[in-house]
């Protein structure tokens, strides 16, 4: 297999465009500057579309496609259903229904779909109780979905909190937009008839995008990351000081990033809780580095889109390597030397773009590594294969 290297610039960032989309439907005149062709920004345009014609909305295995579009569904008046993949159904959901009952809409969940009727938010009860410690995307919801309301709304974050850079840069968005929020005691307050008062806003580049390619990359090649923000609102920026830290070749400057094969990784200690969805990746790089590794701080790993904690932990195992899975990530003692057995290692996603990501990395260090349903990675980035050059 011959080195990787790449230079370019990624498509915008999922998590922003989707909130974006989102907040675009509040205010038509809103632009968007940025853009991606991956399944979940697909799918949360058309979801939004058929919205505003009255019909059924499909979610397919989008977890903020559903979670963003129960909210926004609810502010219209009538009867909603929102379809997807049972496996999207299967993750943790029954928030929405508490969510929802509190505004003064009937809901029911089904083993794929999601049925709402109502007469837009009325709040029963003075706050809005909304459970943070599976999911910070509920929370999410509710925020964005908070523009021109008739009422004060009131919101108590329940739980330990998870994924909390993402609720961070939801909060920052909305700030920029126009949304003034109160704080006090964790807690918050959204005014009565906020409204968007900017005509445009840029979606960074995706940077847990740019983390598979930059895994890659450390452990065969280069790649060269153009426009990729120096302070951005997306928690897995973080990803750049961990490489550093593990002894991979980074250089950055104001709007590029480049990251160079290393001859030794080594093994890091992380704190996973702001940038959960770094895990798959940054394990498969922690197998391959000296010494022992601990990544913590992430117990709702095993709600994502598969369980990645447990899943991670096999492939791990069939490396070779030994792996302590702990209630919130794991420890792992890595080997640098790629040594696989007999016929390779077929490695299955179990629907899961970012078990692909690991994968590949896992591949382009000298693994004899066969995926199963690469095709996977269209959920964030479809790019992926052809950006490495493999025939998968």
């Amino acid at each position: 297999m011959s080195a990787f290297a790449f230079v370019g610039k990624l498509p915008a960032s999922k998590s922003m465009l989707n909130r974006l989309l989102l907040l675009q439907s509040y205010s038509p005149d809103l632009r968007i500057e940025g853009d991606s062709q991956c399944e979940d920004v697909l799918r949360m345009r058309a979801a939004l579309a058929d919205l505003a014609a009255g019909r059924e909305m499909n979610a397919g295995s989008a977890g903020t496609v559903l979670r963003f579009m129960a909210l926004r569904a609810a502010r219209e008046p009538g009867t909603h259903r929102i379809v997807g993949e049972r496996r999207l159904f299967a993750r943790p959901q029954q928030e929405l229904l508490k969510i929802l009952k509190q505004i003064g809409v009937e809901a029911k969940l089904s083993e794929n779909s999601l049925q709402m009727k109502g007469e837009g938010w009325r709040l029963h009860g003075d706050t809005l109780l909304v459970p943070f410690e599976r999911s910070s995307q509920f929370a999410t919801a509710v925020l964005l979905n908070a523009w021109d309301l008739p009422f004060d709304l009131y919101v108590s974050l329940g739980g330990q909190k998870v994924s909390e850079g993402y609720w961070r840069m939801s909060l920052r968005m909305a700030q920029e937009l126009g949304m003034r929020i109160d704080f006090w005691d964790g807690d918050f307050r959204v005014p009565r008839g906020q409204k968007i008062n900017r005509f445009s806003y840029s979606a960074e580049v995706d940077v847990s995008s740019a983390f598979a390619l930059a895994a890659v990359a450390a452990v065969s090649g280069a790649a060269t990351f153009l426009d990729f923000p120096s302070v951005g609102l997306q928690p897995d920026v973080g990803f750049v000081a961990i490489l550093e830290r593990m002894g991979v070749p980074v250089v950055q400057t104001m709007s590029t990033l480049k990251v160079e094969r290393t001859r030794r990784l080594t093994g890091v200690a992380v704190n996973l809780k702001t940038m959960p969805d770094l895990f798959p990746v940054l394990a498969a790089l922690c197998a391959l580095a000296e010494g022992e590794s601990d990544l913590y701080g992430a117990p709702h790993l095993v709600h994502k889109e598969s369980d990645r904690l447990h899943q991670v932990a096999e492939w791990i195992r069939r490396l070779g390597r030994e792996v302590e899975v702990k209630e919130d990530g794991m420890v792992i003692r890595g080997e640098p030397v790629a040594a696989p057995g007999p016929g390779g290692l077929v490695l299955n996603c179990a629907g899961d773009h970012r078990l692909a990501f690991a994968a590949a990395v896992l591949r382009a260090a000298g693994f004899a590594v066969e995926i199963e349903h690469p095709e996977v990675v269209t959920k964030s980035f479809p790019e992926f294969w052809s950006i490495l050059g493999w025939e998968i």
